[in-house]
């Protein structure tokens, strides 16, 4: 029975990690009023995100430089871009 808990427990997380890091679906969609997001690399350098209105959320990329670089935090249903300083991205995400 443990056995099977921590199967399924290490299997949410990777899934979890794996979706923060934009290397699962980008698009996302819960139930009705859920935030709903999306997020695209542009270019080498800067990914662009978009958020439903409502709650706070902000684009993040991860370069080879080995920095993140975020985006504002926002509120409402627009396009934002974060960028890497130097690099180019290796993983880009929706943080909520």
């Amino acid at each position: 029975m443990r056995m099977r808990i921590a199967t399924a427990v290490g299997a949410m997380v990777l899934s979890g990690a794996l979706a923060g890091l934009g290397l699962a679906g980008t698009a996302q969609a819960a139930e009705s009023g859920a935030l709903a997001c999306s997020t695209t690399k542009i270019s080498s350098k800067t990914a662009r995100g978009w958020c439903s209105a409502g709650s706070a959320w902000r684009v993040g990329v991860k370069c080879t430089d080995g920095k993140h670089y975020y985006s504002g935090w926002e509120t409402d249903a627009r396009n934002q871009y974060a960028t890497c300083g130097s690099g180019t991205i290796t993983h880009y995400w929706i943080d909520r």
